[in-house]
């Protein structure tokens, strides 16, 4: 018997077994949703994210070469100065060398600026004749000096006593005079021009008085300063009056500190 046709609706004839022209097999499967597009909301945050992100990252680097600058600079740049110590009286940060002179020392030795290295110096301008400021300072001096010994700093340090009346002060004579205030005290005098060269430098001033008639007795006026003088042999300090030990005793210790950390 001839297959059987069957009549769809529309007029279409089909044989059994036949699909419907222009159907697509798989076409009753499900498909896959298309994507949906992202909202005007959607884009605005991702952008913000990314800006971000973009921060974040742009803030570490920025913290990574800045932790490396001041590394660097602990090591490349040099430090700066200490502040200068509050002291009564001058302080000179910026120190320049003394000039050479030539003295001579209580023991007849010659005395000159290389006296000066190794040690801090305390340096006073006076004479053994002097009536009141020059016994006065030289004991201030010595306690002083018994202060410092008790912090183990005296061994570092030296007292000259520098004698503007070399008419009358003799190498003996100063010896005497000095050692009478401390056995580790020292005596130098000089020519007038030497003891000129080295008082200039230092900022003191000295004038030998009038002689009274016939007696050979004369006052010598000059400053009262106590000039510090580095183991570099520069000058570090000016002390004016008043002084006291006490506080001689802790300004040193304050400059030695800032000058020679």
């Amino acid at each position: 018997m001839p297959g059987k046709f069957y009549r769809f609706a529309g007029g279409t004839d089909m044989l059994p077994g036949r699909k419907k022209p222009g159907a697509r097999r798989g076409s009753n499967r499900p498909r896959a949703p298309a994507p949906k597009k992202a909202t005007h909301r959607q884009q605005e945050l991702e952008s913000i994210m990314t800006r971000h992100a973009k921060t974040g990252i742009l803030a570490l680097a920025g913290l990574l070469a800045l932790g490396v600058g001041l590394l660097a600079s602990q090591w490349l740049l040099p430090r700066p100065p200490a502040p200068p110590p509050e002291i009564a009286g001058i302080y000179l940060p910026a120190p320049q060398p003394l000039e050479d002179f030539q003295l001579v020392h209580h023991s007849g030795r010659p005395f000159t600026r290389e006296n000066f290295h190794g040690h801090w110096t305390f340096l006073y301008f006076g004479y053994s004749f002097c009536p009141d400021v020059c016994p006065i300072t030289l004991a201030d001096l010595n306690r002083m000096r018994q202060l410092l010994d008790d912090r183990d700093a005296a061994a570092e340090t030296a007292y000259i006593f520098v004698s503007v009346d070399p008419q009358r002060d003799t190498p003996e004579r100063l010896r005497d005079y000095v050692t009478y205030f401390n056995p580790e005290f020292q005596g130098v005098t000089g020519a007038p021009e030497e003891l000129d060269r080295l008082a200039q430098a230092l900022y003191v001033f000295y004038q030998r008085g009038a002689e009274k008639e016939g007696s050979g007795y004369y006052l010598v006026d000059h400053s009262s300063t106590i000039i510090l003088i580095d183991p570099e042999g520069r000058p570090r300090a000016i002390f004016t009056p008043p002084q006291t030990p006490e506080r001689l005793a802790e300004d040193f210790l304050k400059i030695r500190a800032v000058a020679m950390p």
